[in-house]
Order: structure tokens, then C-alpha cells, then sequence
């Protein structure tokens, strides 16, 4: 091969290469330009035109979409790159093409006026993925979807949402289609921690008050007795588990609960916050805990009379109190109908004995010195109590023979 064919083979190679080189360089520039969400509009009208016909596909909106809600505050875009969600028809196309899995949630819920990340999460005025979905430094609203139920083991993927939506609903005993806040609710009633805690303005002061527990951020906890990934969450998690062991100065008993109620419990704490919601927004316009006629009668009953001090004390987070009616959620300690035979067959002691000075009892002992602390006239009110209490077991005894 002559020197002036090598020349112009060479020449081919380096245009031929120069070509390419500016192909990419403009294939990198285009992409840059054109933003995802442009990407996800031109392939919904290709899926639409299949689904619906090309008449109705191309009367697709086209640029960014968004929803402004006046009364919440709120811009969400989330419809820029999600076409079909009130579309039927795509339930079985991916994200961001499908239809919204509960299209009848739209006439308690019209879109104009809620949104989309009022319940689902997510920074609505972001259009690019990770920032829209909320996934990025110093947004803590992440897109409430089957990723974060993921990371905290949940097996249901949408689950995650009913925490937001419990902030307008939180005052409802029970709501449809929010089965882990309901079973949370559930929990808060049969574990009777309205004893122990304020919520919702009413309860006891043993406890802190858990009106507004999902307001409190992350640097307000106590982190030094906790293990793994640390997220308010997964406090919430372990603490139900094992209260003393996040919190050791902490009187609240291990209550035995399983997994899914530890995370309903959970949820239900971070839905306990205030966000300024307009009173249309709060089903009923009664911003006033709603319970069951029986559970009404109940709490009544056990916060009047004598059983009312074993309750306000947190007697009743370790002992039932039959002779009360007073079934302690743990049972971790004996029933104090019987406290007068039951000191003086273990201790030898006879029961004013016993309450001034329980140290042969190392848990008492400790309970009556940090815990549940009490001047020597409420113990002489415990004595009366439960030399009462006894009694009236004897009494309902001898009228059952």
C-alpha cells in the first residue's frame, strides 16, 4: 500500500472517529437537556395510543403539570411524569405509567384539593425522581412507597401511607382501609396506655405526653442505648420492644408485642403530629377522640373510685386488680387483690410493713425508690386500697357459696 493510500485511510479512521466522538458529545448534551420527565410523557403516549387510541393519547398534557392546594400550601408535580393515575385501564403498566391502585378514593379525596404528597410523601414541587420522591439531603418527607416499607420490613408496600393520613384521621376509632393504624388504636385501648399517658389532650402523667409524638425530631431522642440504623422509626421499633433497654429510667413494662403491632404502634406515634390541618380537612370537623360506647364505660370506670389510684400511679402496667376490674396489659406481677396473704407468705410481713419498707423485695424496692414514688400518705391510701380490695374479693366469694 502506497504512503498516499495509508494517508487517506488514516483520514477515514480519524473523521470516521471524529464522527462518532460528536455523536456521543451530542447524545450527552441532549440528555442533559431534555429532562426524565419529558422522557416519561413521550413513552406514556406511545403505552396510552395502545390502551386507549391515538385520538385520546394525543390530548395528553404535555411540559410540567401540578396541582396547587391554596388551603394546604402545597404545589405537587407529581402528575408531570404520573399521566395515568386517573386514567382506568393502566393498572398493569409500571411507574410512573399506572392507574392510582384506589380510583374511588378520589370522590372523598378530589386531587384539587389534597394532592398527592399530603398521603403519599414525596417533594411535590421536585420533577426529577430522586428529588420528587424525596430521597435526597435535608428533605425528611420521603415518598411514603414500598422502598421505605421495605427498609423497616413491612410486608405490606403501601402501609407506610397510613401514617400520613391518620394526621387528619387521628381522632376516628377506626378508618377504612388503614389496617395498621386501626390495629394501633386497638392497642392504645386493650394496653390502656391512656393510663399512664396523655393523648389527645386527656390521660395520665406517669408517661410523657404522646399528643404530638410524631412532631419530635430525630435530635430530640435519646440515642445512647440504641443499636442499628438510626431513624425515629426504628426508636419507635425497639422501644416497644424493650422499653427499659432505649430508656432505663423508663417504668413502662415489655408488653410481649409482636412485630406487626410493634410497627402499627410505631406508625400510629409518627402520625401524632399537628400540621396546621384546616378543620375541612379533619373528618367530622370534631377534633375530639372518638371511641367505642364500651371502652368509654370502661375508661370511666377504671379512672373513678378506688381503682382509679392504681391507675394514675401505673400500678396497673405490672398487676391487674380483680377486686377493681383492672386487667394489667402485662401481668408481669401478681394480682394485688391478693397483696395482704401475698407479702405475708413471702415476705412475712404484714402489708403497712411491706409498703414502708419493701427492700426484702429487690423490685419493689426499687420501684417504690425511682419509680413510682409516694409520700407516706398515699402509701397509707395503697394500704386502705388494698386491705379494700382484699375484702371485697372475700365478700363477692362468700356471696358465690
Amino acid at each position: 500500500m502506497t504512503k498516499d493510500k495509508l494517508f487517506k485511510t488514516d483520514r477515514i479512521l480519524i473523521l470516521i472517529a471524529g464522527l462518532v466522538f460528536a455523536a456521543i458529545t451530542l447524545a450527552t448534551i441532549i440528555k442533559d437537556e431534555i429532562p426524565d420527565w419529558k422522557y416519561y410523557q413521550s413513552e406514556f403516549r406511545a403505552i396510552a395510543t395502545d390502551v386507549v387510541g391515538i385520538d385520546k393519547a394525543s390530548k395528553t398534557p404535555r411540559g410540567i403539570q401540578q396541582i396547587w392546594v391554596d388551603d394546604l400550601d402545597r404545589v405537587d408535580r407529581c402528575i408531570t411524569c404520573h399521566q395515568g393515575i386517573f386514567w382506568p385501564g393502566f393498572e398493569r403498566e409500571p411507574q410512573p405509567y399506572a392507574t392510582h391502585p384506589d380510583l374511588e378514593i378520589f370522590k372523598t379525596h378530589p386531587a384539587k384539593e389534597y394532592g398527592c404528597t399530603i398521603c403519599h410523601g414525596g417533594q411535590g414541587y421536585a420533577v426529577d425522581m430522586a428529588s420528587a420522591h424525596g430521597f435526597v439531603k435535608f428533605w425528611e418527607e420521603p415518598l411514603l412507597a414500598g422502598a421505605v416499607a421495605a427498609d423497616y420490613n413491612i410486608s405490606d408496600k403501601n402501609a407506610m401511607i397510613e401514617t400520613n393520613c391518620n394526621v387528619c384521621h387521628r381522632y376516628e376509632r377506626e378508618t377504612e382501609g388503614m389496617p395498621y393504624i386501626n390495629l394501633g388504636k386497638d392497642l392504645i385501648q386493650d394496653k390502656a396506655c391512656w393510663g399512664c399517658h396523655i393523648i389527645n389532650g386527656s390521660g395520665g402523667t406517669i408517661g410523657p405526653d404522646l399528643t404530638h409524638s410524631g412532631e419530635k425530631h430525630s435530635e430530640g431522642y435519646d440515642w445512647s442505648n440504641y443499636s442499628g440504623f438510626k431513624s425515629v422509626f426504628n426508636w419507635h421499633f425497639q422501644h416497644f420492644d424493650e422499653p427499659a433497654g432505649i430508656v432505663p429510667e423508663t417504668v413502662m413494662p415489655k408488653m410481649g408485642l409482636q412485630t406487626k403491632e410493634r410497627h402499627a404502634l410505631t406508625m400510629l406515634m409518627m402520625s401524632w403530629r399537628d400540621d396546621d390541618m384546616p378543620a375541612q380537612y379533619i373528618p367530622g370537623f370534631k377534633q375530639e377522640e372518638q371511641l367505642h360506647p364500651e371502652e368509654i364505660q370502661k375508661r370511666d370506670e377504671l379512672l373513678t373510685g378506688d381503682g382509679a389510684f392504681f391507675i394514675k400511679q401505673g400500678c396497673f402496667g405490672c398487676h391487674s386488680i380483680q377486686a377493681y376490674g383492672i386487667k394489667s396489659p402485662t401481668e408481669k406481677g401478681p394480682d394485688l387483690t391478693f397483696a395482704i396473704d401475698d407479702v405475708r407468705v413471702r415476705f412475712n410481713q404484714t402489708l403497712q410493713e411491706f409498703i414502708f419498707d419493701p427492700s426484702q423485695s429487690g423490685t419493689m424496692s426499687i420501684i417504690f425508690s425511682s419509680k413510682v414514688i409516694l409520700s407516706d400518705e398515699e402509701k397509707w391510701a395503697l394500704i386502705d386500697k388494698l386491705t379494700k380490695a382484699n375484702n371485697e374479693y372475700k365478700k363477692m366469694r362468700q356471696l358465690e357459696n
